[in-house]
């Protein structure tokens, strides 16, 4: 029984894990979209007091600015100015997160692109446009006198998740036969002092930093905080020189819009309009300073062990304990597991929340289900078997190990109790049917208290006799010394139960007591599917019923020889000599049980099993 049990944990464990996995891998949209939230959430959540990045700047072209130099977009000369001042200004490097794909006049283009020489330091955006696919199908960039004045292209595709977000970024895009970075990429190199970037595969190197990366060349974004962390500036202000030129030495500047009617707003975990000059200033800082989000092969791993692992741990407590106790266990667990993907989370691993909390709560549903059907039956079948024969005790001791009662017949060493009524037909012929069953009533559920007092099975009620015994359906290693401790209480009830039928009115009863001890069959006898009952039968049990009716003329329990030698130590007995009793060849020895020896220590309160 108990190896079956097992089978069943490790299928249930097996397939709930196998199945989880399987969806893991798969990645449906549905379940990614789940984990794509508690992405966004974990970023809010943990992200409490952000800090500013000194040395990058925001040059944004708002509200201010477009009310002062006109509606967008503007003269390129205004691009001119702001070149020439942050150049003179010592800024680090210009990033313009903005392109320009069509001439507005000679002049003024001739002019922006002396400027861009003349910096040295600038680098100008490019745009990509895909096919439903997710190939490249064409380029939209600068006019070639530009173009080719600038240090470097840069590329500012920044592309949303299928709900809008932005969490990713593509930091190298191939278009016939050259690479070009991102934005953010771009911004990195300038704040790191390195000119070019490497691939090694999928992976992108810059210089000392390897950037963590998917087969796609993406890498996670790691927002520091809401829109406005990074200093800005008005780009009117920096042109018509209101910003101090030490506010623009050795930064980096990100030059882009930032009001809302130019409409480069992002979605990202902190805002709905994010302005998508500050996510290419964040990717820059996230890989300037090696503060990534990493969601490769190592927090793979972890994922599918804390699949395995808390599978296996809700199948074990689900199976093993009360609903009372699993159900709270479980809630921690999936709490614990969202803390741990937190502190994870913490450290730069973006460690799955969805998977192993769907394996928690499908393998506690699976095996919860199993377990009402499986280990709950067998419990209730246990308890509506035995229920009625022995003591609440007892029972859950079965129910928690079923292993304990063989169901089945089979031979075992029992100390037996029959219990009998005297002259009951007399005393029953004198009164109404009504009286008997009243005070019979009262007899027998005061001897069965006494036989579940001391942990006895009850076997049946013959009539008004009842037989009782120990050591089945558990093993009990005193089943002896219980069985003639519940026999004198059962003798010493007699005086009370009497004075109280007298003081009723009512003629009151007498009843003599026989036990013994030997091998019987115990186990369900009867016709499978009709009628099956848990029992005791055999010679023994024949021969108790017989040595009874000794206990009539010795006022007291009685014992056979079998049993006395096994409770002799703490037992006063009188020998009642030898009596041959029907179907018996050989005189049986039998004893009066007068009581316990004054130094017998009390009875324990819990009776001792063990298991067959």
């Amino acid at each position: 029984m108990k190896i079956n049990r097992l089978k069943n944990i490790h299928v249930v464990a097996l397939l709930s894990i196998i199945f989880v996995i399987g969806l893991y891998y798969l990645q449906t949209n549905l379940l990614e979209g789940f984990e794509d939230n508690t992405y966004d959430l974990r970023m809010k959540a943990l992200r409490t007091s952000p800090k500013s990045r000194p040395n990058i700047v925001i040059i944004a072209i708002d509200e201010k600015t477009i009310a002062e130099l006109g509606r967008f977009p503007f003269s390129r000369i205004h691009y001119a100015t702001l070149l020439d001042v942050t150049t003179g200004a010592g800024a680090r490097a210009v990033l313009f997160d903005a392109f320009f794909p069509e001439s507005q006049t000679r002049p003024v283009d001739d002019a922006f692109a002396a400027a861009i020489k003349r910096s040295g330091r600038v680098t100008l955006a490019c745009g990509f446009e895909f096919d439903e696919s997710g190939n490249v199908a064409g380029l939209t960039s600068n006019i070639p006198v530009l173009q080719n004045a600038a240090e470097r292209i840069a590329h500012i595709n920044v592309l949303p998740e299928s709900d809008g977000f932005i969490r990713f970024t593509k930091l190298g895009i191939v278009y016939q036969g050259k690479i070009y970075p991102s934005l953010g990429l771009a911004g990195a190199a300038e704040l790191m002092g390195i000119k070019t970037f490497e691939r090694d595969g999928a992976r992108v190197l810059l210089g000392p930093r390897r950037i963590p990366t998917d087969g796609e060349r993406r890498t996670l974004i790691n927002y520091a905080g809401p829109p406005g962390l990074y200093e800005r500036f008005s780009f009117t202000d920096v042109v018509k020189g209101r910003v101090p030129a030490d506010k623009l030495k050795d930064r980096v500047l990100f030059v882009g819009a930032t009001a809302l009617g130019i409409y480069d707003m992002r979605i990202t975990p902190f805002s709905n309009n994010t302005p998508g000059v500050e996510v290419n200033a964040g990717i820059a800082d996230n890989i300037a300073t090696g503060n990534f989000i990493r969601r490769a092969g190592p927090e793979k791993l972890i994922d599918l062990a804390l699949i395995i692992i808390l599978g296996v741990a809700t199948t074990l407590m689900i199976w093993n304990l009360r609903h009372s106790v699993s159900l709270p266990l479980t809630v921690l667990l999936i709490a614990g597991q969202a803390a741990f993907a937190g502190f994870m989370f913490l450290g730069g691993r973006w460690i799955s929340i969805v998977y192993p909390v769907l394996c928690i709560l499908l393998t506690s549903a699976v095996t919860g289900y199993l377990r009402f059907f499986i280990v709950d039956r067998q419990a209730r079948e246990i308890r509506s078997m035995f229920s009625s024969y022995v003591s609440k005790r007892v029972v859950d001791l079965l129910v928690k190990n079923p292993e304990m009662a063989k169901i089945g017949g089979e031979s075992r060493e029992l100390t037996i109790l029959f219990a009998d009524v005297q002259n009951y037909t007399t005393y029953s012929e004198k009164r109404s049917p009504a009286d008997v069953v009243r005070i019979l009533n009262d007899y027998l559920a005061a001897m069965t208290d006494i036989v579940m007092k001391y942990d006895g099975t009850l076997d049946k009620f013959l009539g008004d006799g009842i037989l009782a015994y120990w050591n089945a359906p558990l093993l009990q290693d005193n089943h002896t010394e219980l069985a003639v401790r519940c026999a004198l209480e059962m003798m010493a009830s007699i005086g009370p139960l009497q004075k109280k039928w007298l003081s009723a009115g009512d003629e009151p009863i007498t009843w003599g007591i026989g036990l013994n001890t030997g091998e019987v069959i115990v186990g369900n006898i009867g016709a499978v599917g009709k009628k099956m009952e848990y029992t005791a039968i055999g010679d023994n049990v024949n021969l108790t019923y017989r040595i009874q009716n000794e206990s009539r003329d010795a006022r007291c329990a009685v014992i056979t020889r079998s049993l006395y030698e096994r409770v002799k130590h703490i037992v006063i007995a009188e020998p009642l000599g030898s009596f041959l009793v029907k179907g018996k060849r050989i005189p049986i020895e039998i004893f009066a049980l007068r009581g316990l020896r004054p130094e017998t220590p009390a009875a324990d309160d819990v009776p001792e099993y063990r298991r067959g």
